[in-house]
């Protein structure tokens, strides 16, 4: 196998690049473990450097502790004013104590892992800052009366801040290898979660739905084909055209009926004009149904025909072609016109009612009608399948480029800390 030119571990993590004359196969499963491995590798040779600069931040944070001492058992100067010992006690004893309380933190143990040296670096950090912070004023008092014994404190305050910072610059080395690796596995659980939701077939589950749906319905047309051919539905059909020549004769004596009342309407309205009967108003405005109501024999309509008649003969009506409707008159008298058309129009109707009660109890309505409506429900039911069939391809389309922008994201995201190129391999 061919390799490129060494490179020490601070260049490969951070950009420098050897030649790279292998590449290496892995798929998205095992990537995690890759990462691992690739974290524990790197992450070698940084805790190393940091133990070494916690030892020498414990050597002088012990140093520390005997300049302290040396500090709190120091006595004033000779000819020291009253006022100024007693206002360096309680600084003295605040300076002490804030430096003690500093050395307790940095004694802790660092730990082995990321996480134990991260938490130690940025616990360490924040209390120096605030030590430093909080002891400058007591230090500038003391300064004054334990120049020589504060002076050293100092020196071994920055030396630990001193030795913190190049802690902290390899934290931040660890910092930065730690989010790539955490990025990186996020990347992994969203392609996998994307994987998993691609690899349901949820097309393919409502196609084999979808088939099942079509071929019932199939089956229910040509059941529904099967009855329209049989004897029973020809019977039933023939029930059918009957009502439908009952519907047609009782409309032919509707219209029987208003052609002549058309005959007589002039005489009618002056004969009712005088009479103001409301049945005959219904006779003038051929309101047939009306009529029905009221007069079902015509015995009302007769009756003011035959006054008419006796009016036009004693010359009491005055009518221009007044023979010509006494003898239209005279005829609907003898046959009893209106009374017929309206005795025929209501026995149609009763027999139309006889037929429309025996179609709809016919058991092969009811085996139609079914079939219809079981095909209706199949029907919306297809309909929203291949709706749903629509909006999850459109989903999978976006799940399938999201995805791909994530791999890319995490193969360049491996590839940016690796001394070979990975390549990954999607099930």
């Amino acid at each position: 196998m061919n390799k490129g030119v060494e490179l020490n571990w601070l260049d490969k993590i951070f950009g420098k690049k050897e030649e790279i004359f292998e590449e290496t196969k892995i798929s998205l499963t095992e990537v995690e473990d890759f990462l691992n491995n690739k974290m524990k590798k790197d992450f070698e040779p940084l805790k190393r450097s940091v133990k070494e600069e916690y030892a020498n931040l414990q050597l002088v944070a012990s140093n520390m502790q005997s300049q302290l001492k040396i500090l709190e058992d120091a006595t004033y100067p000779e000819r020291t004013y009253p006022f100024l010992i007693s206002r360096s006690v309680s600084g003295r004893k605040n300076f002490i104590d804030k430096m003690n309380f500093m050395i307790k933190q940095i004694q802790n143990p660092i730990g082995e892992n990321v996480s134990s040296i991260l938490n130690f670096y940025d616990k360490t950090d924040k209390l120096i800052n605030a030590t430093n912070i909080e002891t400058t004023k007591d230090y500038a008092f003391l300064k004054m009366l334990f120049e020589s014994e504060g002076k050293e404190v100092v020196q071994s305050f920055r030396q630990i801040t001193e030795i913190k910072n190049k802690v902290g610059d390899v934290t931040k080395e660890i910092k930065e290898l730690n989010l790539k690796l955490l990025k990186a596995k996020e990347i992994v659980s969203e392609v996998l979660k994307l994987t998993e939701e691609l690899n349901k077939n949820e097309i393919n589950d409502l196609e084999k739905k979808l088939k099942g749906m079509e071929d019932k319905n199939k089956k229910i047309e040509d059941e529904l084909e099967k009855l329209q051919q049989s004897n029973e539905w020809e019977k039933f059909l023939k029930m059918q055209k009957m009502k439908e020549e009952i519907r047609i004769i009782m409309q032919n004596k509707k219209s029987e009926f208003i052609q002549c009342l058309s005959k007589v309407e002039i005489p009618l309205k002056k004969y009712n004009w005088s009479a103001k009967n409301k049945v005959l108003d219904y006779y003038i405005q051929k309101s047939f149904d009306s009529i029905l109501f009221e007069d079902q024999k015509g015995e009302i309509f007769t009756s003011a025909i035959r006054d008419i008649k006796i009016k036009i003969i004693e010359e009491e009506m005055n009518l221009k072609d007044s023979d010509k409707f006494l003898d239209i008159i005279s005829k609907m008298i003898e046959d009893n016109t209106i009374g017929k058309i309206i005795e025929e129009y209501l026995n149609l109707s009763e027999e139309l009612r006889k037929q429309e009660e025996k179609i709809t109890s016919q058991e092969i309505l009811k085996r139609k009608n079914n079939l219809e409506n079981e095909m209706n429900r199949l029907k919306m039911e297809i309909e929203e399948i291949r709706d749903k069939e629509k909006k999850v391809e459109e989903q999978n389309k976006i799940m399938q480029a999201d995805r791909k922008q994530k791999l890319n994201e995490l193969e360049n995201l491996i590839n940016s800390y690796s001394d070979k190129r990975i390549l990954l391999q999607i099930n």
